[in-house]
């Protein structure tokens, strides 16, 4: 079997929404010896995002999308069994808003961030504003990225962002999701807008604190 179909299988199982297939083809791409970057990347990612799209386009439901997502953790979680510690290029501090439930999202966003080389500190959902900045204290983070879905939720960002600004923490504040955008970024002063996919935000990531 070639590593294509190898990650053909992996992207197959996530958008058949098989958990079991999903961690079997993962388990058949590592024996293998594929790239655990391409299996993440090409594989359960972009799995992932057939699903949501799909869903956006309104041809799978959000029961889908909630199934697809527990199909790709699981094989993320298969992959990260044993994966030697590498030097990672920066630190993320991530979560979702105050209020915002929704973490699909925002575990795609950890997901593509590990892979481009980030050491990634996962604070879950409705994080409040002075859990995001102690916890970028504490590991010295580069970047503090907030998924915003509701735009209700938007003044705790906005909290954030001040209460980070007035501590005086290296770390910037990126902002992502459907209820943000570059407009919505400077009206909060946050440091960045990553866009509302989530390859967009590892490049915007880097690009705002200069790295490759």
């Amino acid at each position: 079997m070639s590593s294509g179909q190898e990650i053909q299988d992996i992207h197959k199982a996530v958008v058949s929404l098989s958990v079991p297939e999903t961690e079997s083809a993962t388990k058949r791409a590592i024996d293998a010896g594929l790239n655990r970057q391409e299996i993440l990347v090409d594989g359960l990612a972009a799995g992932l995002l057939e699903v949501g799209d799909k869903w956006i386009k309104q041809e799978m439901f959000i029961s889908h999308v909630l199934v697809a997502a527990k199909a790709m953790k699981a094989g993320q979680a298969i992959l990260e069994q044993g994966e030697p510690e590498g030097e990672s290029k920066a630190v993320m501090v991530l979560g979702t808003a105050q209020g915002d439930l929704h973490d699909i999202g925002k575990n795609l966003v950890g997901m593509m961030m590990k892979a481009g080389g980030f050491k990634v500190y996962d604070l879950g959902v409705d994080v409040p504003p002075r859990v995001f900045v102690d916890k970028a204290k504490e590991v010295d983070a580069d970047i503090i990225g907030i998924s915003l879905i509701m735009s209700i939720c938007l003044d705790k960002v906005e909290e954030t962002c001040k209460l980070a600004r007035e501590e005086g923490i290296k770390a910037k504040v990126l902002i992502g999701g459907p209820a943000t955008s570059d407009t919505v970024a400077d009206k909060i002063e946050a440091d960045g807008y990553g866009g509302f996919d989530a390859p967009t935000g590892v490049v915007k990531a880097k690009e705002l604190i200069g790295i490759d």
